[in-house]
């Protein structure tokens, strides 16, 4: 198997019928799905939207670096839209 986490890479190997990739339409495989050089598979457990997900521990008091991350994260966009 080969195991990755390079988008080309998983991309390229699907292609190749080593297996399954997990990918988003944003990584490039939405026009390789309407030429159908690939197949959508277990759709229904799939994730609807890509984005990043942070997971914390839930506390009264956020600690601050905590907090600058997140907020860092959001400026940048990295949770897509929400």
């Amino acid at each position: 198997p080969v195991v990755t986490n390079h988008a080309d890479i998983g991309i390229a190997s699907a292609l190749a019928g080593l297996g399954i990739a997990y990918h988003f339409e944003q990584d490039g495989v939405g026009e390789l799905l309407t030429q159908g050089l690939l197949v959508r598979v277990l759709a229904d457990w799939s994730v609807s939207r890509p984005g990043l997900f942070l997971y914390y521990p839930n506390r009264r008091h956020r600690p601050a670096l905590l907090g600058a991350f997140i907020d860092c994260l959001l400026d940048q966009g990295m949770f897509g839209n929400r």
